[in-house]
């Protein structure tokens, strides 16, 4: 200690303590506010660089749902044949493009002559409609309301948003192209993808990585296959239904109703618009009996079919599902739509292990 420190009063020697400590404590507070900068930052970078690809990542997701259906039905193969997965793969991959191009062969200029006269017929619609209301005093106003809509929905501007990714980046041919292509990637061999991703995580943490992993992949299984099974199920009774009614376009109406009923709750009612317009071409009381038939067939899809299914996979409530469609449809466009129902089902298997399970420590029956 030098001779001018023994002459500071004690006094002085408390005040350059504390001014030190708070000088300390100063530094450490900016540290920790600029790390708290810089992290909130980053965060918001990789947000926004996501959502500029959001639409490439989505047709990732979609991929990776076709492999799941490839690699499901090759493994089935596999266990009950002497094949080997590869080989029972390129089965799956042979049949199911033979079936297309039998299907294209046997049916295509049917299918597309149906559609043809299907979409000359629709523009009248709206015409035997109107005449069909105006005997109700309620009926000039329900076409007004239905006319406002329909500008609506036909702007340049609102068709742009809601076609996305199949109107701006590869086209639908190009974004179906990618999404088989890197589905025969995924569902040849998954097991590096998995693992890569897993390998992002903490050592500690990959045990529960690859669990959420299988849960996810048998919940998605299940998932398609209720899909798959309701949207054969309202095809076939739409087809039927529209035939004994003898409705034009019968099959054409059924195979539409099929897949479009990939699509819950929004799907259907899309499906059932043309239906019910060509209904009116055969008069008003067929055009009741066309809603009446959809609405049947949805309500057994609906009641019987997909509970069934939902004992087996995360019972999504109807209102968050309808919410994950349209905050995915506004947000990404018609493939953000299609692919609402499994990313929410994804997400609620995510909340259900990692949050419910293993932060609050509640108990939770997993798929």
């Amino acid at each position: 200690m030098s001779v001018g420190d023994e002459a500071r009063p004690p006094e002085s020697k408390a005040i350059d303590s504390e001014t030190a400590a708070t000088g300390s404590a100063s530094g450490w507070l900016t540290k920790r506010t600029l790390i708290v900068v810089a992290s909130g930052a980053a965060v918001i970078a990789l947000l926004l660089m996501l959502l500029q690809v959001a639409d490439i990542l989505l047709l990732v997701f979609a991929s990776l749902l076709l492999a799941l259906f490839l690699r499901t039905l090759a493994d089935y193969i596999s266990r009950h044949t002497p094949l080997s997965v590869a080989w029972s793969l390129t089965l799956v991959v042979v049949v199911l493009l033979g079936i297309f191009v039998l299907i294209l062969v046997l049916y295509g200029p049917n299918i597309a002559g149906g559609f043809y006269q299907l979409f000359r017929q629709l523009p009248s619609a709206p015409e035997r409609l109107r005449s069909a209301l105006e005997q109700y005093e309620w009926g000039p106003a329900l076409m007004d309301t239905l006319a406002r809509a329909g500008r609506a929905l036909t702007d340049t501007k609102q068709l742009a948003q809601i076609a996305g990714i199949f109107s701006t980046a590869f086209g639908a041919l190009g974004s179906m192209l990618v999404v088989v292509v890197l589905g025969l990637y995924f569902a040849a061999d998954p097991k590096p993808y998995i693992n890569g991703t897993a390998r992002l995580f903490p050592q500690k943490h990959r045990k529960h990585v690859n669990e959420a992993f299988d849960r996810i992949g048998h919940t998605l299984r299940w998932w398609l296959l209720g899909r798959i099974l309701a949207m054969l199920t309202v095809g076939v009774l739409i087809g039927i239904g529209l035939a004994i009614l003898d409705v034009p376009f019968a099959f054409i109406l059924g195979l539409v109703a099929a897949l479009l009923d990939f699509v819950p709750n929004i799907g259907p009612l899309i499906a059932a618009v043309p239906a019910v317009m060509v209904g009116l071409s055969q008069g008003g009381a067929t055009a009741l009996y066309v809603a009446g038939l959809y609405f049947v067939v949805q309500s057994l899809e609906g009641y019987l079919i997909s509970p069934y299914i939902q004992q087996r996979v995360v019972s999504l409530p109807p209102a968050l599902l309808l919410i994950a469609q349209l905050v995915m449809g506004a947000g990404f466009g018609i493939l953000g739509l299609l692919l609402a129902s499994p990313l929410a089902v994804v997400v609620m298997v995510l909340v259900q292990m990692l949050y419910v399970r293993d932060v609050l420590g509640e108990q939770v029956e997993l798929p």
